[in-house]
Order: structure tokens, then sequence, then C-alpha cells
């Protein structure tokens, strides 16, 4: 089943440390770009959470924000040590005494922006990250999930353009032997009007024009367009990571379905041509959001 690069999960579970909520959002990129959100405190599990999201989402930028709200009792580990503020707070004066300045800057904010960590003890406990995997993960479920139900509905319209360029390129194929016979047909006719004894004592010049009717001959790109087709419904199917590959697909069907335009000299073939380019344009864009 084939996935969007475009959705959203969040997450909430309470931990014996707060509430936990994690929001993940995901918009198309070539590449997988992961941005990520949180409690410093906890900080060191970040490692650990972006081998999750990798683990989960191949390609697309992917911003992850965590969120804790901390429960009653918790609340003290979150602030600074009071005795050792103090301390900081006089050295800080004694500082701006030496130097001749006065104290009135060393106020609350400057000691907490200028500080290291003044946490009572260490907020994070190796036992957390049971929490912080769980709720990781239901936020995952929850993208993944958004992710495929919008993958559906591209894979849908996709197999619609898919059918349009194949009713298109039948037509193509019905028409491709009776033009190169046109074509044989008018040369010889302008042939014999420009010179009337030349084409009738000069078989080079006949061999000439079978041979540039083999060179306008579009069997061959359509036979390839199809199989490019065949593959493309075969990808509609997989269950990884597809969009490079309808890509690659898309660029191939887009020189075949160019050389036919540039070979064919008939005025409904060029008409069909058209038509087969439109869906296949429509196609690439959709696919820029596949994953």
């Amino acid at each position: 089943m084939i996935a969007s690069m475009t959705g959203f999960g969040r997450a909430l579970i309470d931990a014996p440390f707060g509430k936990l909520i994690v929001e993940i959002q995901s918009v198309n990129r070539k590449h997988l770009e992961l941005f990520v959100s949180m409690p410093k405190d906890y900080g060191r599990f970040e490692h650990e959470i972006r081998k999750w999201v990798s683990e989960a989402i191949s390609r697309g930028q992917v911003s992850l924000r965590i969120y804790l709200t901390p429960s009653a009792d918790q609340v003290g580990h979150f602030l600074p040590d009071l005795a050792m503020l103090k301390q900081l707070k006089e050295g800080w004066e004694g500082i701006a005494g030496e130097l001749g300045y006065g104290t009135d800057a060393i106020d609350l904010p400057f000691l907490m922006q200028n500080m290291p960590s003044l946490s009572k003890q260490e907020t994070a406990r190796d036992e957390d990250l049971d929490y912080f995997k769980k709720a990781t993960a239901e936020a995952l479920t929850a993208l993944v999930q958004m992710k495929r139900k919008e993958g559906q509905a591209l894979a849908h319209d996709i197999q619609k353009r898919l059918g349009a360029m194949e009713h298109s390129l039948a037509e193509i194929e019905k028409m491709s032997p009776d033009a190169v016979t046109k074509m044989k047909k008018k040369l010889h006719e302008r042939i014999v009007e420009a010179a009337p004894n030349l084409a009738d004592v000069d078989e080079r010049v006949l061999r000439e024009i079978a041979m540039f009717a083999e060179k306008v001959d579009i069997a061959e790109e359509i036979t390839r367009f199809r199989s490019h087709l065949v593959q493309f419904h075969e990808l509609l199917k997989e269950k990884a990571a597809i969009g490079r590959k309808m890509d690659f697909l898309v660029q191939e069907m887009g020189r075949e379905i160019n050389t036919i335009g540039s070979k064919s000299l008939e005025s409904k073939i060029s008409h069909l041509v058209v038509e087969v380019k439109s869906e296949l344009e429509k196609i690439r864009e959709q696919i820029q959001n596949i994953e």
C-alpha cells in the first residue's frame, strides 16, 4: 500500500513524571529530514527517538515535538536548588563589585540565562525512556495511518490516469500502421511529381523511402511505453517506499511519448500524444507526495 508523505500524528500518555504529548507532522521532501523539539532535561533521549522515526519513515520532512506537563510531585525536580542559587548570586554580585558595577543586573532572569542547569537532581531516568517510546510509537502509528489513507486516494487517482493513457496508447497503436503507409505514399507521390521518371527507374529512391518509413515507425516506443505502464501498476501494489521508482518511470515514459510525438506526422496521433503528456504531467505532480 503506497503512502503519502503528508500526515499528522498525536499521542498523549500519563507517565509517573507527568503528561507526555508527542506530535509528529510530515510534508514532502526528496529525502528524510527530521527535526526534534523536546524538553531539554530529556535531551539525551533524542538519539533513540530519531532512530524510531527513521525506522518508520523513509522520506519527507518530519517535525516531532514533545511536550511534558510535570505531575504535582515532580515539579520540584524542575526547580533549581535554592541554596546553590543563593551562592551563585552572591558570587556574581562579588564579581560585579570587584569590577566596579552595581548589582542590580544580577537578578533571577540573569542567573537562569547564564547558568548551567540548576535542577536539584538529574531529571531524566533510564526507565523514563519506555514512556517516550510508547508515546512516540502511538504518534507514529497515527501518522502512518493518515499517510496511507491519503496514499490510497493518490493511488486511485493515478490508476485512473494510467487507464486513460493506456486507452490513448491503444488508439495510437491502431493508427500507426496507416500513418506509415500514408507517409510512404505521400513521399512517393511527391517524388513522382518532382521527377516523373526517377521513381520508376531508380530503386535507390524506393529504398530510401522504405528506410525513412522505418525511422518514423513508433512500434518500439509503444512497446516500451506499455512495459512502463505494467511496471507502474506493479509498483502501486508494493508496500515499500516507491516514490523515487515512480519518478524514474515517469521520466522514461516522458521520453517515449516525446519520441512518438516527434516521429508522427499524423494529426490525430499528435492529438493523442498531447493527451498522454497531460495525464503524465498530472501523475508527475501526484508522485511528488508519495513516500
